[in-house]
């Protein structure tokens, strides 16, 4: 199958459209379906329908015109509060966010659970012959009216939960602990800077279109590739925008042409950016977040803070269990495909360095990064420092141009200062 039409497919999955309209059109079936389970019961078993369940057929009509009025008033008010609430979040937070929010699959479970209530009572209502009792029709309404509101009160809990900024950085960090556990088992010590490129004819591929690479899929090729003992290296890693007619990687040893369908199939572009295949997207989630709550407009330096606090601990583990994606092999250990490497240094240059320049006049700030790289330093190896090392003194750089209080940039400098020395003293060691 092609990989853009499968990410096309996931992601028309998401919002507020395809699940909640299956939910919503399940009513009907189960409406039918009750209707006809019931009308076999009389048929076939006159008693087996229990009498503290009977109603009259007039009651049963009150009962689906009110389940049906109250479950589409309630899903205008959930839509409402969906809209206003999100939106406000997305303003205070971040607007990339809207995409995690929609994506949400407690909130699309409640929204169809309303649409199936509303579905089932109207279609319960228009298929029920008039005299005729239909007592477990209005049972199964019941039930479902019960759960709608159970469903109801857990989306209310969830939206405010969701619109909490640091419940949201909270949720994005757990979203790239998993990213980054499910790169480490692709993860390989070889970097696409070392490689040595083969020798033989080569030929370059170009992008089709324009749009962001989603991700790299290495099964498209890793076996074709093999067939032909062709080797592609890739120009560009997810996350990455391309235009139509830039070339994307080149090919060796494939002269044929065979594995052209296959790179780009491999390499599939889509108009937004999305986090399945992207480390970098959750990363510039939690910056961008950040530098929002550093603007004087928000100024709100705590939900920085809270973000580099949760960057420091997805990146630590990616540093400490020495994250390299970009290098893939085949069944004989033979590179056949890569891609600019993504390595803990790569996302951490994608995070510090912007927070470090928006935080030149805020010493909470200074602080907060100072101990997260500090952090991080400690859980990493010893030749795997170098990079966060000079991010501090990048730091020091960065306090004595600004303009704060001399007795404050001292003070920040030298606790910065303390821990550039011990790291020396330790290397020595």
């Amino acid at each position: 199958m092609d990989v853009r039409f499968l990410r096309k497919l996931i992601r028309a999955t998401r919002g507020f459209l395809t699940i909640p309209g299956l939910i919503s059109l399940s009513g009907l079936l189960v409406a039918a379906a009750a209707l006809h389970v019931e009308s076999y019961l009389r048929a076939e078993y006159p008693g087996a329908v229990p009498g503290w369940i009977v109603v009259s057929p007039e009651t049963a009509r009150s009962i689906f015109t009110t389940s049906a009025s109250a479950s589409i008033s309630a899903l205008v008010m959930v839509y409402s509060i969906v809209l206003l609430v999100y939106t406000m979040a997305a303003s205070a937070i971040g607007p990339r966010l809207l995409q995690r929010f929609s994506d949400d699959r407690i909130n699309q479970i409640a929204v169809g659970s309303l649409g199936a209530t509303f579905l089932y009572a109207l279609s319960s209502d228009w298929m029920s012959p008039p005299g005729i009792d239909r007592d477990i029709t209005v049972a199964v309404s019941l039930v479902s009216s019960v759960i709608s509101v159970l469903l109801l009160l857990l989306f209310v809990q969830r939206v405010s939960a969701r619109a909490t900024i640091d419940r949201e950085a909270a949720e994005i960090s757990w979203t790239l602990e998993n990213q980054i556990a499910r790169a480490l088992q692709k993860s390989t010590p070889i970097c696409s800077d070392d490689l040595t490129l083969p020798e033989g004819p080569k030929r370059r591929i170009y992008a089709r279109r324009e749009g962001y690479v989603d991700t790299i899929e290495p099964k498209q090729l890793l076996k074709p590739a093999k067939a032909t003992d062709a080797t592609v290296i890739y120009d560009v890693c997810p996350g990455d925008f391309v235009i139509e007619g830039t070339p994307i990687a080149t090919v060796f040893n494939d002269p044929d042409g065979t594995l052209d369908g296959h790179v780009a199939e491999a390499a599939p572009l889509l108009d937004v950016r999305t986090p399945e295949g992207d480390l970098r997207f959750s990363v510039n989630l939690l910056v961008e977040i950040a530098l929002r709550a550093l603007s004087p407009g928000v100024n709100d330096t705590f939900t920085a803070i809270a973000c580099v606090d949760h960057l420091s601990a997805a990146l630590a583990t990616a540093r400490s269990k020495s994250l390299s994606l970009g290098v893939y092999l085949d069944s004989d250990g033979a590179v056949r495909v890569a891609s600019p490497t993504i390595t803990a240094d790569t996302l951490f240059l994608e995070a510090f360095p912007p927070l470090r320049r928006a935080a030149r006049n805020n010493g909470l700030m200074v602080a907060a990064l100072h101990r997260a790289i500090a952090r991080m330093i400690a859980t990493a190896d010893k030749g795997n420092r170098q990079t966060m090392l000079d991010e501090l003194e990048l730091l020091v750089a960065e306090i004595e141009a600004g303009d704060q209080l001399p007795t404050d940039r001292k003070r920040l400098t030298t606790l910065i200062n303390e821990t550039l020395e011990s790291e020396r003293d330790r290397a020595a060691g």
